[in-house]
């Protein structure tokens, strides 16, 4: 996700994106966390999970046996941890990369250049494009999957918008082509260098997805089965 977000406005190859594979899962309900309860829904099904494991689905209360309680309290635990932490992880990981490319930029082309700007424009937008997937405010977390799924290609499409608008300024002031070279290694260099970590982040993020995923699932096709005993 995040590598796609950030290297566009730097003249990284196309091709880079193309060969990045996506997360295979893709999830289809949305999450509120409160403090009363988990709530996981969509058109579909509509499950609430309290503190404790109990749980009302497509409201109905369902009893549980001891086993699929402990599973049901378990999973609103770690969603409460998780989702939180993915968003902080996130946002800190685009400040870190932020950050570098800017001081990079500073090290190349000075205080003056438009790209500090252009680089300050586009972190903002990300940043608010993030927390428009996964949001925390005053002690409620908020996971808005359509918004989660797309993510990758809103990010890459602000990040052309603002190089055309790097290009397009460039081309005004007649200093594209004096600083193509210095942009062009800037992108080598720092894709370089933030590249393993940009891949461990988005791993990282595809496999807690997948497993929130894989225990939504499971614990959806329990309480069916336990509905129909």
């Amino acid at each position: 996700m995040l590598k796609t977000l950030l290297f566009i406005l730097l003249l990284i190859p196309m091709s880079l994106f193309a060969s990045h594979k996506a997360c295979p899962v893709k999830p289809s309900y949305d999450i509120a966390i409160t403090e009363e309860n988990v709530h996981i829904f969509n058109p579909q099904d509509d499950l609430i999970i309290m503190p404790k494991g109990m749980v009302v689905l497509n409201g109905n209360s369902v009893p549980l046996d001891t086993q699929l309680q402990k599973q049901t309290e378990q999973f609103q635990k770690e969603l409460r941890k998780q989702l939180p932490q993915l968003e902080q992880q996130a946002s800190n990981l685009l400040g870190e990369v932020k950050v570098t490319f800017d001081q990079a930029i500073k090290t190349k082309l000075g205080d003056d250049s438009e790209l500090h700007n252009q680089l300050n424009k586009l972190y903002k937008r990300l940043v608010k494009l993030l927390h428009r997937s996964i949001s925390t405010e005053q002690g409620e977390t908020h996971f808005y999957y359509k918004n989660f799924n797309n993510i990758r290609q809103e990010g890459q499409d602000i990040g052309e918008r603002i190089f055309y608008d790097v290009v397009g300024n460039s081309l005004l002031q007649f200093d594209l082509f004096k600083n193509y070279g210095a942009i062009k290694q800037i992108s080598k260099n720092e894709w370089k260098s933030q590249k393993p970590k940009l891949k461990t982040f988005d791993a990282h993020l595809c496999s807690v997805i997948t497993d929130i995923d894989r225990q939504y699932q499971q614990i959806l096709t329990e309480l069916n089965a336990a509905i129909d005993k």
